[in-house]
Formats: C-alpha cells, structure tokens, sequence
C-alpha cells in the first residue's frame, strides 16, 4: 500500500497592517513556504514562495483592476488538506495581455490533470516558450496553478519541467509536491 502523503501545513500570522492578511503555507520534505498577503476582505494582495525562515515582507502587487481585486474562490488551507479544494479564479493579475491569456487558460486546468507547454500555447495563439515565461512570471502561484503545466516529455517526476524557472532546485521539488498531492504524480 501505497505511503500517503502528510498534508500541507499552515501557519497563520497577522501582518503588521492592519488591513492585511498574511499567512503561510509549509510544504513537507521542501526548503520553502507559500505565502500570500490579502486584503481584510480576502483579496489576493500579493504571494510567493519563500525560505520559511525569512520575515514575512511580501510587498502587495500594484496597479490591480479593481475587477481583479476578488477573493480566491478557495481556501488554501482547505486545499492543504484537500486537493479538490482547489477552485479557479477568475481574477487575473497585472501583467502583459499575452501572460494574462496564459494565466487565464492555466485556472481552467482542473486539480489532478496536467496540460503540456505546446496544449496551452494552441489554446492561447501562442508559441509553447513564450507560454513558459508566462509561467515564470505568474505573481499568483497555487492560486494561478502554472505547477499544472509540463513538459511534452512528461512521463515520470523527472519530466515535469520547470517551476517558476527553477530546473532542479527546490522550486522544481514544490512543483513534483504540488502533483503528488493533487494526485498526477506518485510518491517516488
């Protein structure tokens, strides 16, 4: 029988605003720690990964639609626990129109399936490298779920690609995590 995987734990901090919001998200068997600061209404003001050791200075992203000032339409820490938890958002952050197409198409990729560099470039009218710097720069990981995107060599842990540019660090490590625990990959 297969070793299940222990969920995602969560440590949840008041900022020093008090109009804010961080907490975090400590992956087992990884070196790093989602964290995101929202809004007091669950507004999504800024996240990324980071040495869960570092204070917690994540600067809110500016010049954000006020369209796309909406809460997450789930709880990441009820997605530690439950990958199905995870539910699209329709809020998309600043960035280029292409980079916006990509993170839009990334939200419908559903939890527990993967789509390939060259499947989203089709999809969005675009060339599957340019896709991978979109992926790259997405501000919003787990939120915009750009883990979901692999390479077209993707057969095994080893294949998935890149993570946020990182190849074979602790990046791409949060990327094989993030699949093994929505199902897509099997613990190695």
């Amino acid at each position: 029988m297969a070793e299940s995987l222990p969920p995602l734990a969560f440590n949840h901090s008041m900022s020093a605003g008090p109009m804010t919001r961080s907490q975090r998200c400590l992956l087992p068997g990884v070196a790093l720690a989602f964290v995101w600061l929202e809004s007091a209404d669950g507004e999504v003001l800024a996240c990324d990964w980071q040495d869960p050791d570092d204070p917690e200075d994540l600067v809110p992203l500016v010049d954000i639609p006020s369209a796309d000032l909406q809460a997450p339409r789930f709880d990441p820490e009820r997605y530690g626990r439950d990958a199905t938890a995870w539910r699209p958002t329709s809020a998309v952050p600043p960035g280029s129109a292409h980079a916006r197409r990509v993170w839009a198409a990334l939200s419908e990729i559903p939890v527990g399936e993967v789509r390939t560099y060259s499947e989203i470039a089709t999809c969005v009218g675009s060339a599957p490298r340019a896709v991978g710097q979109a992926c790259r720069a997405n501000p919003w990981p787990l939120f915009i779920p750009c883990h979901r995107v692999v390479s077209s060599r993707f057969r095994t842990s080893s294949d998935v690609g890149g993570y946020a540019g990182d190849q074979v660090g602790e990046l791409a490590q949060v990327k094989r995590l993030l699949l093994v625990h929505e199902g897509v990959l099997g613990r190695d």
